[in-house]
């Protein structure tokens, strides 16, 4: 089955969240919000979660590693394989650019 593997950039409140409600309701993929994910780690206190606040209530970046493995968390989900995803986002730095490249997840778009 053919399915869209889609990433979306911009700076804070260039319209990224609204496109990309737009692009999940037309094509049915997976909205992957490093945003969200993270507030959602936080709230639910897993250990990366408590490992990201402390980033996050100090006004620092959360560190490439951990933004990552939760990104290629979410994408190894049964829905993001079969319904194809929206990485939305991420990625942020080069480095997490090349994180993708070298486990070899390439967008379509």
């Amino acid at each position: 089955m053919l399915f869209l593997k889609v990433m979306i950039s911009g700076a804070l409140a260039s319209g990224k969240g609204t496109q990309c409600e737009l692009i999940v309701k037309k094509f049915g993929l997976v909205h992957i919000s490093t945003g969200d994910l993270l507030r959602a780690e936080v709230s639910s206190g897993t250990d990366i979660g408590n490992k990201a606040k402390e980033f996050m209530n100090a006004g620092k970046l959360v560190p490439d590693e951990i933004v990552t493995a939760i990104v290629t968390s979410q994408l190894s989900r049964e829905d993001a394989k079969e319904n194809g995803w929206i990485l939305d986002g991420y990625p942020r730095s080069f480095s997490q650019a090349q994180s993708l490249q070298s486990l070899k997840i390439i967008t379509d778009v």
